[in-house]
């Protein structure tokens, strides 16, 4: 048996989620609050016993923030399960979840609501039209109970089925609970703890303090009825020798002189009518359970060191990795029990791990007989991933949202997906959103321009550049659509067309036209085709260079950038000048030729780390890159960071051609001004510099 669906409504920060997990290993990715715990947290409440009994009685901070006012509001937790086999074992969960269609599939539901006379009050006030705002205003979760159901048919992630059976708080609309639905609320039952194994393993964040505490600390959970299988002679020496130790230290002379002196002290202090009495005894326990309890860890540095230690001397993540191993254990402890289905829940085993560790232990978590859900906001972990089986979370405000990257997608495509990701180990589904580059020259400058030109990285932008080192975006970029990925993914290539005049007739090229028309139509192909693919899609939008990155770069205005790269390329000041007057050039068959060929003698890879070298925040961003750019980050900036940008360019030293950003500075009170204002005088102040043509883009991306 497995879960395949969890669906969240109302819950903490998801208004709407749909989880679909498959058998085996399971990966939830997000960014830090995107709500991984919130939904390891939900699942738990249906299925873990570790909790305790009244953590499904909710509270008011459990309902969704984004829900402004939560009074009425319920709360729905469901998870389906497939592979309900017929086993005598599974027999009870069949009975309590199972549907009755012979599909061997089941549904488990916690619903957090009103409690029934509520529900009832509430009904006759919509009818009667009065007094329900004011009856709403009183509700408290005092008000609400929790009920747990197995079977139901009803999709509460669903507008029009929630408004019909929980009602309209906002309309003030409810229905009458004597119609509730059994084939949609499904029928009460116990919650699944009895027949299920979850064993759920915390983020590792201070695993020493946990294996110190009695009941956080996996290794008693080990120990825990152990002494049942130690044979009763052993018991009873060991026993024994214990308390015969106690009463060897409690008859120590000075045990005895020492609890004489303070019973003296406390008679002086308080007399003898008041004052109590002490004695010291040594208080070893004496059986062999509590015995048991007080082993510890000792630890050494490897399998080969002398030392054994105890484990706070240890680095985190010695401490880590031997919770972890003790969390595997409590988990095959539950593996051997009867329990028809056991789930293994992973928070975050990156943290304090190292890399390779994390890569390692995710390929070798348990699979069999085990559904295993994991959160992590590691690209180590999450490339070890299959891509069918990862759920992606995205903040959107005060809620999240919850995407499937292969959903959709042919098995072949996510195969493909899965291998490029197990290779490159990218950000590629963390980031709000994407910029897919063909090689390492864009990959090198555009983050090396950015911080240049507007003095941020792309991560504080809010996205990823990412090399795709050929050509074949769509392969990685289908996961961004309405029904996977719900990010903006900007394509940046070229279209190569040819910088020197082309023949009609191709049997009349030379060697370096036959190649540049073959780049050309190379180009051409690629343009349509990527084109075509994005089409209706609008969370992708290719981007093109007529020519190429180089020539694009130079194009832009930038030859002062590039003449700047000679000095690490050329020795004979004599060579460098004949270059310079070539790069200078206003013909851009000239100029751009002469950088190609730059390019091509150092290396493209070497050429754009020469030029992130020479770049100033008066280099210009060529259109294309810049319009990428906005549309990829169109969801994540805002006014206070474009603010910022403006502030970091008029701070910026002088160039040549910003006379209207020095204006500026003479603007009383600019650094004052609200964020919107700011940019609004900024962009009157100097309407063609980067800025202002970023803020255009993104104002037109954002559909303002």
């Amino acid at each position: 048996m497995y879960i395949s669906e969890l669906r969240i409504r109302n819950f903490r920060n998801f208004m709407k989620a749909r989880f679909s997990f498959r058998e085996g290993v399971n990966t939830l990715i997000g960014e830090n609050g995107s709500g991984k715990t919130n939904a390891l947290h939900a699942l738990r409440l249906l299925i873990d016993e570790a909790l305790e009994r009244n953590a499904i009685n909710l509270r008011e901070a459990d309902f969704c923030r984004d829900l402004g006012r939560w009074h009425g509001h319920w709360i729905v937790i469901s998870a389906d399960f497939l592979e309900l086999d017929p086993s005598e074992g599974c027999q009870l969960l069949r009975h309590n979840a199972g549907h009755m269609d012979g599909t061997n599939s089941g549904t488990c539901t916690l619903y957090f609501r009103p409690k029934r006379d509520v529900r009832k009050r509430l009904h006759e006030l919509s009818e009667e039209d009065a007094g329900v705002g004011e009856s709403l205003k009183s509700l408290t979760v005092d008000d609400y109970e929790a009920v747990v159901t197995g079977r139901a048919r009803g999709d509460f992630l669903d507008d029009e089925v929630y408004r019909r059976w929980v009602g309209d708080p906002e309309s003030e609309e409810f229905p009458d609970p004597d119609e509730d639905d059994q084939g949609i609320f499904g029928v009460r039952t116990q919650p699944l703890f009895h027949e299920v194994a979850c064993t759920f393993v915390r983020a590792l964040r201070d695993v020493v303090a946990d294996l110190r505490s009695y009941r956080a600390n996996p290794l008693l959970t080990l120990l825990r009825g152990m002494e049942s299988s130690i044979e009763i002679a052993e018991a009873e020496r060991i026993v024994g020798m214990v308390r015969e130790l106690n009463s060897d230290i409690s008859a120590l002379d000075e045990i005895k002189d020492l609890a004489s002196s303070i019973d003296s002290a406390l008679n002086r202090a308080v007399g003898y009518t008041y004052g109590p009495s002490v004695t010291i005894e040594s208080a070893l326990p004496d059986s062999m359970e509590k015995l048991l309890q007080k082993l510890s860890l000792l630890v050494g540095d490897s399998p080969t060191a002398g030392y054994r230690g105890e484990l706070s001397e240890q680095s985190l993540g010695v401490a880590n990795l031997i919770y972890l191993a003790l969390k595997l254990l409590e988990y095959e402890l539950k593996l051997s029990s009867d329990r028809v289905a056991h789930f293994f829940l992973i928070e975050e085993p990156e943290a304090h791990v190292h890399t390779h560790v994390q890569k390692t232990l995710f390929k070798k978590l348990p699979s069999k007989r085990t559904q295993v859900i994991v959160t992590t906001h590691s690209t180590h972990v999450s490339s070890a991933a299959k891509i069918g089986s990862v759920n992606v979370l995205a903040r959107k405000g005060d809620h999240a949202e919850v995407y499937q990257p292969a959903r959709g997608l042919s098995p072949k495509a996510v195969q493909r997906l899965e291998r490029y990701l197990d290779a490159v180990r990218s950000t590629l589904l963390f980031a709000k959103g994407v910029v897919l580059v063909e090689g390492e020259a864009e990959q090198i400058t555009i983050p090396a321009m950015l911080r240049d030109v507007f003095g941020l990285s792309p991560d504080e932008m809010g996205f990823s550049v990412i090399s795709m080192s050929s050509a074949y975006f769509e392969h990685v970029a289908a996961i961004f659509s309405e029904e996977r990925i719900q990010r903006p993914c900007a394509i940046v290539t070229d279209r190569d067309t040819a910088l020197i005049d082309l023949p009609e007739d191709p049997d009349d090229d030379t060697e370096d036209q036959a190649r540049a028309r073959s780049a050309q139509e190379s180009g051409e192909s690629r343009y349509q085709a990527l084109q075509a693919f994005a089409e209706g899609n609008r969370w992708i939008r290719p981007m093109f260079a007529e020519h190429t990155f180089e020539v694009e770069f130079i194009g832009a205005n930038n030859s002062r950038e590039v003449i700047r790269t000679l000095g690490q390329i050329y020795s004979k000041p004599q060579n460098i000048e004949q270059i310079k007057e070539r790069l200078a050039d206003e013909d851009i068959e000239i100029a751009g030729t002469e950088v190609l060929r730059l390019a091509n003698k150092v290396g493209k890879g070497w050429f754009a780390l020469l030029l992130s070298e020479s770049l100033d925040a008066w280099t210009y961003i060529p259109d294309y890159i810049l319009s990428a750019v906005a549309f990829a980050c169109h969801q994540s900036v805002d006014a206070r960071v474009l603010k910022r940008i403006g502030e970091f360019r008029i701070d910026s030293p002088r160039g040549s051609s910003d006379e209207k950003l020095k204006a500026l500075l003479a603007v009383e009170g600019l650094r004052d001004l609200e964020p919107e204002k700011f940019l609004a005088v900024f962009r009157t102040a100097a309407p063609e510099d980067d800025l202002s043509l970023f803020c255009q883009y993104v104002e037109e991306y954002q559909g303002k």
